[in-house]
């Protein structure tokens, strides 16, 4: 019978999987201690080494650490600065004055192409409207998904967007982040208003797709 392969999560880092043999390995060399977060499949959540039956040779019951998504957010190391609010006012600023001029060129582009081909500018408008969204997406995700994790306003103002771990983030969490800036918008903005008041300087978008914006050092 095949042995169980385990998980177990280091500073919020998740390693694995390994044999049942090897993980107690870890733990009788003191690589690993009782308090560790384990997990193997058939598990509801994650559990502390310490409370599963027959795992450890001498089990000791220690408080329990904060869960690994919990301590995913205390990975930030301790040097890194938080970009607030007028700093990343500014940036999204600068991206505005960029996106409105590419949008007035492309638009008037797509506009002299669709009348030349449809010979009407029928509908022109609600296509350009159309065609806007998905540049200021575009433009938000696959910049911020980049190796440089950051639009040109924020290159300019020296900040970068990362994940809860300072880590580059996915495109698709860079499009979570840039559609829940639509959310941050209602009720007079106050998404955006809690960069201002909150720990990490997030705001509700930040918060919606597990983001940072933090300086460049």
């Amino acid at each position: 019978m095949p042995e169980r392969m385990w998980y177990y999560a280091i500073s919020g880092r998740q390693e694995g999987p390994v044999s049942e043999s090897s993980l107690r390995e870890l733990f009788q060399s003191h690589r690993l201690h009782p308090d560790t977060m384990v997990w193997r499949e058939g598990f509801k959540d994650w559990t502390q080494a310490s409370f599963v039956e027959g795992l450890l040779a001498n089990p000791q019951h220690v408080p329990v650490p904060p869960p690994p998504q919990i301590m995913a957010q205390a990975a930030i190391p301790s040097g890194v600065r938080y970009a607030g609010f007028w700093r990343r006012f500014a940036a999204a600023f600068v991206d505005g004055i960029i996106l409105m001029v590419a949008g007035f060129f492309a638009g008037g582009v797509f506009g002299f192409i669709y009348g030349v081909t449809t010979g009407t500018a029928e509908g022109v408008t609600f296509l350009s409207n159309i065609m806007g969204v998905v540049l200021g997406w575009l433009y938000s995700a696959l910049l911020e998904s980049s190796s440089r994790q950051a639009t040109p306003g924020k290159m300019a103002l020296g900040i970068k967007v990362t994940d809860l771990n300072g880590n580059p983030i996915t495109f698709g969490k860079a499009s979570g982040r840039h559609f829940g800036k639509l959310l941050s918008s209602v009720f007079f903005c106050i998404g955006f208003f809690m960069i201002a008041f909150t720990a990490r300087k997030q705001g509700l978008h930040d918060m919606m797709a597990g983001c940072l914006v933090i300086k460049n050092e």
